[in-house]
């Protein structure tokens, strides 16, 4: 077997490894998680971040998977050791071109092992001897030119499968100017890493329309911590630092807009409904009265559901959205809520009393003995039903009037003794004139 058959073999095992595990997805994977496909070597792989395996697992702490606060679905096609023409090898498979069509966001980090192979690195740190800086520079030259050439075709495979943003990595130099261990081939890193940044990663990513983050500032000076000691990979601070490059560019070109719709913009008496338009990727809503910034969402807030909520009252009020790619806030006014009129009080009806007895007058003055007591009746209607109370009417009392509870049978009595007056009289008169003739 050749040494052509053998790198293709090689490459076959090493592609099938990764489509193998290329489905891997953060632990807490949600429908609103952004999905990235991540290209790469053993960067992206997040090589020696935890106790090796075999074979290889890509590590949940590689920058892929921290995007976005880590709210992120990755879809791997990247693998230690893997230069530029491994990397394009591996992207033209079937698989390969299926996860690509699912991104919403792509990530390249590729070419380091192309220069670090060109100019043998693990010779130049095993010798420890000073290098010939033309055959060095002969060895930078052609395999810039190599990564170029395979990233340009890479992008161009990538652009034939999605529309999704891609997010070109620079080289950064592992080598910090006090490492005890590699210190003295840090000015050979900077030679390096300069040149290649600005004759490949910044030219493409301006000739092909895709967003260039600066790996090389980002590390450079903070090496110690960044860099695994005696390694060339980044630590977890390292790939974090990877990933917020990537969280940023992605807040710049996906901004999260937040468009408050109100149900009237008219004077109204009723509560005012909030709507918000749908928000990709969102992880949480809520809302405070008040003008309020991010931090005051941190353990506090009224929970939006189904992105809409209710206010009651005019004021100044703040919306807070949490996505996968970072957070935000809006601020605005309510003055449109009047205070419903007061309904008039309607006076309650006296209760109806059942009638009470009368009050007895308290006694008068007057010592006419022709006067008689007022007397009640003797009986009342048992069935009768209680009545309202009447006003009383003032009675003018004369001497020798009747009492006001005289009826009819007290007339009768009275005429029936007046005609047994006037009897007797009669009969009195006619005895006493016979008894005169007699005599």
């Amino acid at each position: 077997m050749n040494k052509d058959e053998n790198k293709s073999l090689f490459l076959v095992i090493f592609t099938a490894l990764t489509l193998l595990f290329s489905t891997t997805v953060t632990a807490a994977e949600q429908e609103e998680s952004l999905t990235v496909v991540s290209l790469g070597d053993s960067i992206t792989f997040g090589w020696n971040l935890e106790q090796p395996q075999t074979p290889p697992v890509q590590s949940e702490n590689a920058f892929p998977f921290l995007i976005g606060n880590g709210n992120t679905e990755v879809l791997n096609v990247s693998y230690p050791g893997w230069t530029s023409t491994q990397l394009l090898e591996a992207i033209k498979t079937v698989k390969a071109r299926q996860m690509l069509q699912q991104a919403e966001t792509v990530t390249l980090s590729i070419g380091a092992n192309d220069l670090l192979q060109a100019i043998e690195l693990s010779k130049i740190i095993e010798n420890q001897q000073p290098v010939d800086p033309e055959a060095l520079q002969q060895k930078v030259t052609a395999a810039t030119a190599q990564v170029y050439n395979n990233i340009t075709e890479i992008i161009t495979l990538i652009k034939e499968e999605t529309d999704a943003p891609i997010l070109l990595y620079s080289l950064y130099n592992p080598f910090g100017i006090n490492d005890p261990i590699y210190g003295s081939i840090h000015t050979l890193g900077e030679m390096i890493t300069n040149s290649v940044n600005s004759k490949v990663y910044s030219t493409i990513a301006a000739q092909q329309g895709v967003h260039y983050l600066d790996a090389y500032s980002a590390f450079n000076g903070k090496q110690q911590d960044y860099i695994i000691p005696g390694d060339i990979h980044p630590t977890i601070s390292g790939q974090q630092a990877l990933a917020q490059l990537a969280t940023n560019r992605l807040n710049e070109l996906i901004p999260i807009t937040i468009n408050p719709i109100l149900s009237t913009v008219e004077e109204t008496t009723e509560p005012v409904s909030i709507s918000l338009e749908e928000i990709e990727h969102t992880i949480e809503i809520k809302w405070l009265t008040g003008e309020k910034t991010i931090a005051d969402f941190v353990n506090e807030g009224n929970l939006v559901e189904n992105n809409s909520f209710t206010v009651s009252e005019n004021g100044v009020y703040t919306i807070y959205v949490k996505t996968a790619l970072g957070e935000s806030v809006y601020t605005f006014e309510i003055s449109t809520i009047t205070p419903k009129a007061e309904e008039p009080v309607e006076e309650e009806e006296p209760p109806v009393d059942v009638e009470q007895p009368e009050e007895e007058e308290p006694p008068s003055d007057t010592t006419d003995e022709d006067e008689a007591p007022a007397e009640r009746p003797e009986k009342e209607t048992q069935d009768e039903a209680p009545k309202v109370e009447k006003p009383k009417q003032t009675m003018v009392k004369s001497e020798h009037a009747l009492p006001d509870t005289a009826t009819s049978m007290y007339n009768i009595l009275l005429t029936g003794l007046c005609f047994i007056g006037i009897g007797g009289g009669v009969l009195f008169n006619q005895r006493l004139r016979k008894s005169k003739v007699k005599q």
